[in-house]
């Protein structure tokens, strides 16, 4: 996952990558039952960028720079090493 988030996550975040890389982050804590109230707010703000961005991309509406900006905390990268650190 890091690797592939290396290669293709460099300037730009799918929405469906973005959407599977919060889904596996919720899951990853919700399986190990990390509580760290930092590490819950980061995966839920996440879960709602998610859910914006497949809705969004089902619908084929634009995102604005703004949303992308933020969603880039979210790439494969980011996601993959806060799973492996844990």
């Amino acid at each position: 996952m890091i690797i592939v988030g290396f290669l293709v996550e460099k300037h730009f975040i799918s929405r469906p990558s973005l959407f599977a890389n919060v889904i596996a982050l919720n899951i990853y804590l919700i399986a190990q039952r990390i509580s760290s109230p930092f590490l819950c707010l980061y995966a839920n703000v996440g879960l709602v960028l998610g859910f914006i961005a497949i809705l969004a991309y089902w619908s084929d509406t634009s995102l604005s720079w703004l949303f992308y900006s933020v969603a880039y905390a979210y790439n494969s990268v980011f996601v993959g090493l806060i799973i492996l650190a844990l």
